[in-house]
Protein backbone atom coordinates (compact mmCIF):
# COMPACT_ATOMS: atom_id res chain seq x y z
CA UNK A 1 0.00 0.00 0.00
CA UNK A 2 1.59 3.65 -0.86
CA UNK A 3 2.46 5.81 2.15
CA UNK A 4 0.70 9.11 1.89
CA UNK A 5 2.29 11.70 2.81
CA UNK A 6 0.85 15.20 4.09
CA UNK A 7 2.81 18.60 3.42
CA UNK A 8 3.15 20.34 7.08
CA UNK A 9 0.47 23.24 7.25
CA UNK A 10 1.77 26.38 9.88
CA UNK A 11 -0.87 28.98 10.39
CA UNK A 12 1.74 32.17 10.74
CA UNK A 13 -0.66 33.85 13.25
CA UNK A 14 -3.76 33.52 11.53
CA UNK A 15 -5.45 36.20 14.64
CA UNK A 16 -3.04 38.68 14.18
CA UNK A 17 -3.54 38.50 9.73
CA UNK A 18 -7.45 38.43 11.08
CA UNK A 19 -6.90 41.48 13.15
CA UNK A 20 -4.48 42.96 10.70
CA UNK A 21 -7.00 42.83 7.48
CA UNK A 22 -9.52 44.25 9.56
CA UNK A 23 -7.63 47.45 10.46
CA UNK A 24 -6.59 47.98 7.31
CA UNK A 25 -9.73 47.80 5.90
CA UNK A 26 -11.45 50.36 8.45
CA UNK A 27 -8.24 52.84 7.71
CA UNK A 28 -9.02 51.99 4.01
CA UNK A 29 -13.18 52.73 4.52
CA UNK A 30 -11.85 55.69 6.43
CA UNK A 31 -10.14 57.16 3.11
CA UNK A 32 -6.94 57.37 5.71
CA UNK A 33 -3.36 56.96 3.51
CA UNK A 34 -2.10 53.39 4.22
CA UNK A 35 1.34 54.42 3.32
CA UNK A 36 4.03 52.17 1.27
CA UNK A 37 3.13 48.77 0.02
CA UNK A 38 6.67 48.13 -0.64
CA UNK A 39 7.42 46.67 2.65
CA UNK A 40 4.05 44.22 2.48
CA UNK A 41 5.23 43.24 -1.22
CA UNK A 42 9.15 42.39 -0.04
CA UNK A 43 7.59 40.47 3.08
CA UNK A 44 4.82 38.52 1.15
CA UNK A 45 8.27 37.59 -1.20
CA UNK A 46 9.80 36.37 1.83
CA UNK A 47 7.13 34.46 3.03
CA UNK A 48 6.70 32.86 -0.82
CA UNK A 49 10.18 31.79 -0.59
CA UNK A 50 9.89 30.39 2.54
CA UNK A 51 6.74 28.07 1.64
CA UNK A 52 8.38 27.21 -1.96
CA UNK A 53 11.33 25.87 -0.68
CA UNK A 54 8.95 23.50 2.02
CA UNK A 55 7.29 22.22 -0.85
CA UNK A 56 10.75 21.54 -2.84
CA UNK A 57 11.36 19.19 0.09
CA UNK A 58 7.70 17.77 -0.21
CA UNK A 59 8.36 17.04 -3.82
CA UNK A 60 11.71 15.74 -3.75
CA UNK A 61 10.69 13.44 -1.17
CA UNK A 62 8.04 12.41 -3.23
CA UNK A 63 10.68 11.78 -5.62
CA UNK A 64 12.67 10.12 -3.91
CA UNK A 65 10.31 7.77 -2.21
CA UNK A 66 8.60 6.50 -6.04
CA UNK A 67 11.69 5.80 -7.33
CA UNK A 68 12.64 3.51 -4.30
CA UNK A 69 9.43 2.10 -4.93
CA UNK A 70 9.64 1.52 -8.72
CA UNK A 71 6.87 3.96 -9.44
CA UNK A 72 8.26 7.22 -10.83
CA UNK A 73 6.43 7.02 -13.55
CA UNK A 74 3.29 8.22 -11.46
CA UNK A 75 3.62 11.30 -10.65
CA UNK A 76 4.85 14.97 -12.91
CA UNK A 77 7.93 15.37 -10.65
CA UNK A 78 9.47 17.39 -13.35
CA UNK A 79 5.79 19.82 -13.11
CA UNK A 80 6.37 20.23 -9.82
CA UNK A 81 9.86 21.07 -9.99
CA UNK A 82 9.25 23.62 -12.50
CA UNK A 83 5.85 24.74 -10.74
CA UNK A 84 8.67 25.03 -7.57
CA UNK A 85 11.33 27.11 -9.81
CA UNK A 86 8.52 29.76 -10.86
CA UNK A 87 7.20 30.54 -7.36
CA UNK A 88 10.65 31.25 -6.42
CA UNK A 89 11.79 33.32 -9.06
CA UNK A 90 8.11 35.49 -8.21
CA UNK A 91 9.36 35.20 -4.29
CA UNK A 92 13.01 37.05 -5.92
CA UNK A 93 10.85 39.10 -7.96
CA UNK A 94 8.61 40.42 -4.83
CA UNK A 95 11.87 40.29 -2.69
CA UNK A 96 13.66 43.05 -4.73
CA UNK A 97 10.64 45.09 -5.43
CA UNK A 98 10.90 48.58 -5.87
CA UNK A 99 8.37 51.49 -6.77
CA UNK A 100 10.89 52.95 -8.56
CA UNK A 101 11.91 50.46 -11.00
Amino acid sequence: MAEILLLPVRSCGSDQSVRLHADLAAAHARGEPLGSRVPHIQAGGERLLELSRVFKDAVDKLDQTLTKLGLQGLADTETLQQFVASMQDLADTAQQYSPDA
